[in-house]
């Protein structure tokens, strides 16, 4: 089976720019790793660029979706991130909201 599930996501800033790790994890427990760099440098816009891009892959929300960013060299849980998130993963394909 394939990881179609969205379980969390890892929010860093680098190079002037959002990169995030994205978790999936199957049904049967099968988890993969996958990191993607935003084209832009704002976290929410990010994180909505990711659900699209993710969105358009076929994936889904997993059960227990956590969004996590550094701040202060720890990570922590976001909600404004994790809504801006699930928000962005029931946008139509046309529509690009990161911008």
């Amino acid at each position: 089976m394939r990881a179609d599930a969205v379980e969390q996501l890892f929010v860093e800033r680098r190079g002037g720019r959002v990169a995030i790790l994205v978790v999936l994890e199957s049904p049967a427990g099968e988890r993969q790793r996958e990191r993607m760099l935003a084209p832009t440098s704002d976290a929410a816009a990010a994180v909505r660029y990711a659900a699209v891009q993710l969105s358009r892959r076929g994936m889904r929300v997993g059960e227990r979706l956590r969004v996590r960013r550094e701040r202060g060299g720890t990570l922590v849980d976001d909600p404004a991130l994790q809504r801006a998130f699930l928000d962005a993963m029931e946008v139509p394909d046309e529509e690009e909201p990161w911008g």
